[in-house]
């Protein structure tokens, strides 16, 4: 179990709370968190095809056996890309998010990988002041890269921090 109990007198989890690496049998729950908070929701087979994949670490946070965060990181060249994080919207605001990101951070340095890469809606305000707390910078844009679920296209903040900082 990695919520442990330095994370848990954090007030970061409960005891009875479980941050644990998901498995391809996890991937339904996870394209159902995931639909929740995109509108351009990934299928079940693409997320167990990430799951199952050696390059990814896919990290989930539980309580009483519901998935509810998840965080799929994918490793490739000396980088990570954080490829998602979801987290169900009754828990948003709580910490889900930031102890999965806490949790992986260890496990990234492990893995060899120098720079932890993300990109994020601009109107996504939660997610950046959370990506700022956990050290990223931004390193540019991709414009109007974000349309779906939108009335306007919406730029793409690139982030990036050290792996090991």
């Amino acid at each position: 179990m990695i919520c442990d109990l330095s994370a848990a007198s954090r007030g970061l989890c409960q005891m009875t709370d479980t941050i644990r690496r998901l498995m391809p049998a996890d991937a339904a729950a996870a394209a159902a968190l995931h639909a929740q908070g995109f509108a351009d929701a990934w299928s079940a087979a693409s997320i167990e095809a990430l799951i199952a994949s050696p390059n990814v670490l896919a990290l989930g946070w539980e309580e009483g056996g519901d998935l509810l965060a998840f965080a799929l990181f994918q490793s490739s060249a000396g980088d990570c890309e954080l490829l998602t994080i979801a987290t169900a919207p009754a828990r948003r605001g709580q910490g889900l998010a930031g102890a999965l990101l806490e949790a992986a951070m260890p496990m990234l340095v492990v893995g060899g990988d120098s720079r932890l890469l993300l990109d994020v809606a601009e109107d996504n305000a939660s997610a950046r002041r959370l990506y700022s707390r956990f050290g990223f910078t931004e390193d540019g844009r991709r414009k109007r890269y974000y349309t779906a679920g939108r009335p306007a296209p919406v730029d793409a903040i690139l982030m990036s921090r050290p792996i090991g900082a």
